[in-house]
């Protein structure tokens, strides 16, 4: 996808709503031979890891890094990508299994199923709802002109020349902001939530998101603990009137229908499974 990519910015764990000055990095302009090089040091290797056998049973070879996951909405999922779905995810679903079936991490912890459901299908149906939204998200950057390409060659591209924009100001001394390289992951994660906070804006703006006075005085009715503020230095703690803080809560309000819009599209999102390559996917 090729985006706007902030140079004097916030790290990859990101506040969501710092609005700073962006310079345009070009997510093509890379050759395609940078492309295939980041290929090899793909998150898929923690994931696939080659060929296995159990016992005398061959196991089928893992699905290559550019094979289709799955297709959202039209848009082709790749096993990279899916891969860091399933990374995310994996503390999580380990965390579930642990606390409602108090089982342990060992050989079979994957693949033991408990109320018929494996840990590794728990988190691969985890992971592709991640990837429904994040489908949902950047389809409506496209829309709004945040992002030219939505797939994920053109993320793959836009990070590569990030990073080598990173390393050219390291080479010649100049301020840059967050890591002095990023990792795949942090770099989709920095993505996501770049358009997540220009996209709420952008929907309010265009009228996506209505945000009538009437409905925010009632959310602000509804939510005044969330805009008490201390007056003064070891002064009581109130809730100042509406008018006061109009402008937090408008954001406030504008934030939990963005929230609230992109689930009910991620959850309604068409979403096929190519089976033979989501199968064949290997958690361990």
């Amino acid at each position: 996808m090729t985006m706007s990519v902030r140079q004097a910015r916030r790290p990859a764990s990101v506040p969501r709503r710092r609005t700073a000055s962006r310079r345009a990095v070009p997510g093509w302009a890379v050759t395609l031979a940078a492309v295939f090089g980041a290929l090899a040091i793909a998150a898929v290797a923690l994931l696939t890891g080659g060929p296995r056998h159990t016992g005398a049973t061959p196991v089928a070879l893992p699905p290559p890094p550019t094979a289709v996951v799955a297709e959202i909405n039209g848009q082709k999922i790749p096993v990279r990508e899916f891969a860091l779905y399933l990374t995310q995810e994996r503390a999580a679903t380990f965390a579930h299994f642990s606390r409602t079936y108090g089982v342990g991490d060992g050989p079979r912890f994957w693949t033991t199923a408990h109320d018929g459901t494996t840990p590794a299908e728990y988190l691969k149906r985890h992971a592709l709802a991640d990837a429904a939204r994040s489908t949902v998200v950047l389809a409506l950057a496209h829309r709004h002109h945040l992002i030219a390409d939505p797939g994920y060659d053109a993320f793959l591209a836009s990070w590569t020349a990030e990073n080598a924009r990173r390393r050219q100001a390291v080479a010649t001394h100049q301020v840059i902001y967050g890591p002095t390289q990023y990792t795949e992951a942090n770099y989709f994660t920095y993505v996501l939530h770049d358009l997540d906070a220009r996209l709420e804006p952008a929907l309010a703006a265009d009228g996506t998101i209505p945000a009538p006075e009437s409905a925010l005085r009632a959310y602000y009715g509804a939510h005044r603990d969330t805009f008490r503020q201390q007056e003064g230095k070891g002064g009581d703690i109130t809730t100042p009137p509406f008018d006061e803080v109009a402008a937090q809560v408008r954001q406030a309000y504008v934030h939990d229908r963005y929230q609230a819009m992109t689930d009910r599209l991620a959850r309604t999102a068409r979403t096929t499974v190519v089976p033979g390559i989501y199968d064949s996917v290997f958690v361990n």
